[in-house]
């Protein structure tokens, strides 16, 4: 394992979008940018200070739309969906990190149609829709003041955008892990295997989860599992 720094995310993410344009599953990217701001860096990307449009109370179609647009993101992928991964971090401590998976309201899944896409220059447009997409996020932040024990967990994934919903992570996720979890739960095909030649797992962070979180129902990420 690399030590934990920007430039080892960095690189952790770079090299996964590398590795998603040359399986032709990612059609646009922003690569990484590192950014100093005062006494913490961000690891980032071009377009992120328009992110602030998920934030609003409107319809995810416009929120998709306008993120689409301005390009606020760091792959959109072959079915349309936008991957957003931002860290923030102090020293060598992640403070905080924001990552977002925004499906397309427009086209279908790719598993449901895999051939098509990867036929047909990856550019499906499809009328009908069979599903209802929604945004999720995996949020870490590990300020003082805004944490909480159970209510707001420093590691936590939020479905829908629903205010309220904080289930609890137990560390926070790395780029590798959260491209993993996007690829494996909406990607995967018995056709299609995008996980199993991802880059390595390079970095790790520290768990993060309370005993009282762990008493509930909540995620794990299983870095004791890799070597």
């Amino acid at each position: 394992m690399k030590a934990l720094s920007p430039k080892s995310i960095k690189e952790d993410l770079d090299g996964l979008i590398s590795e998603l344009i040359g399986k032709g599953i990612c059609d646009d990217a922003n690569f990484s940018a590192v950014r100093s701001f005062g006494n913490h860096v961000d690891v980032t990307f071009k377009g992120s200070e328009h992110i602030s449009i998920a934030l609003g109370d409107i319809e995810y179609t416009e929120i998709y739309n306008e993120l689409a647009e301005k390009r606020s993101y760091n792959m959109k992928l072959v079915d349309g969906a936008l991957v957003q991964l931002m860290y923030r971090m102090k020293g060598n401590r992640l403070i905080q990190h924001r990552l977002s998976f925004y499906p397309s309201p427009n086209l279908l899944p790719f598993q449901d149609d895999p051939e098509s896409y990867m036929r047909d220059d990856l550019f499906l447009e499809i009328v009908q829709r069979r599903i209802v997409p929604f945004p999720l996020r995996f949020d870490f932040d590990a300020r003082d003041g805004v944490y909480a024990d159970v209510t707001h967990p420093k590691s936590h994934l939020t479905l829908g955008d629903v205010k309220g919903c904080r289930i609890p992570v137990s560390a926070p996720l790395t780029p590798r892990w959260f491209v993993e979890f996007i690829l494996r739960n909406f990607y995967q095909t018995d056709h299609h295997d995008f996980v199993r030649d991802l880059p390595r797992h390079r970095i790790k962070f520290p768990a993060s989860i309370t005993a009282n979180e762990e008493s509930l129902m909540h995620m794990v990420v299983p870095y004791q599992a890799v070597r």
